[in-house]
């Protein structure tokens, strides 16, 4: 599997907005640094970073409660990143937090499965990270 996003960024001054495009579908980013006036009007980086972790969280507990026939109902997901001061004991200095909601007539097991389905390919990429290559483009 190979996924591209296209990005473009012009040089007008104050403006960071980002045009984006995944096949067919366009949108855009935006960042809200104190040295520009930005309207703040599109999501920001981080914000699309987590929106994937949200998404994918969200269909991985999905696919797997209609695998397993699972009465699930709905599902939720809030996803929270935090910049953490360098002197964590942990040595992290970053963390994704999800808190999960799932509605339905579920057990406890069902419930704990669910969660574990969470581990979405988005949660492994993250936590396993992911080399960046960086190339001049021909």
């Amino acid at each position: 599997m190979v996924k591209t996003v296209s990005a473009s960024l012009g040089m007008e001054p104050g403006s960071l907005e980002t045009q984006l495009a995944v096949r067919h579908h366009r949108f855009a980013a935006d960042e809200a640094p104190p040295a520009y006036d930005s309207a703040d009007a599109h999501p920001d980086p981080y914000d699309y970073i987590l929106a994937g972790v949200a998404a994918c969280t969200l269909i991985s507990i999905r696919l797997s409660a209609e695998a397993k026939g699972y009465p699930l109902e709905r599902a939720e997901v809030d996803v929270t990143f935090e910049r953490c001061p360098p002197a964590e004991p942990d040595g992290q200095p970053d963390r994704i937090k999800r808190a999960i909601t799932l509605h339905g007539d579920l057990s406890d097991l069902e419930r704990l499965k669910l969660l574990r389905a969470a581990r979405c390919a988005a949660h492994k990429s993250i936590t396993t990270g992911i080399p960046i290559t960086t190339v001049a483009a021909e």
